[in-house]
């Protein structure tokens, strides 16, 4: 009869444990998950100077969005509306507002329900671009689109 002794029993459990192979599962990928490994982590859609309107060429980003809610299905995205530095502090907060209001009325427009959103304004406190004050910088004009 063969006797195994506590000691070497732990230090054969201590091996096969810190194996990298010991609990190796197999995973196979979907298309489905292929393409959310290539989604982007954000999306951006920019403005004109002093308005909120959405431009023609910004259309698609909206409709990225919506297909990437469709296909990931967040808890949340977050409309993040934001200004350059052109004008007073006060009336960019109020244009970012306008920005992040239009760009979730175009989503929830394409079937985006209104409970998913979480909107903020930021005005120009996060610029993507630092600028002096009064300098027009289109990548700071911008509704950025998270989501978790």
């Amino acid at each position: 009869m063969s006797y195994i002794s506590r000691s070497s029993l732990t230090f054969s459990l201590l091996a096969i444990l810190s194996s990298p192979t010991a609990f190796a599962q197999s995973t196979t990928s979907t298309p489905q998950d292929a393409a959310a490994s290539k989604a982007p982590s954000s999306l951006s859609i920019y403005f004109d100077t002093g308005s909120s309107a959405i431009r023609s060429d910004e259309t698609r980003v909206l409709d990225q969005a919506s297909r990437l809610y469709n296909d990931g299905k967040p808890i949340v995205m977050i409309v993040k509306g934001m200004s350059d530095t052109t004008g007073p502090a006060e009336a960019n907060l109020l244009l970012s507002q306008s920005r992040a209001d239009t760009v979730l009325i175009a989503l929830i427009s394409r079937g985006i329900p209104a409970d998913r959103f979480q909107v903020l304004a930021t005005g120009e406190t996060e610029p993507a671009i630092a600028t002096l004050q009064g300098v027009a910088e289109q990548r700071n004009r911008r509704v950025e689109i998270t989501w978790r």
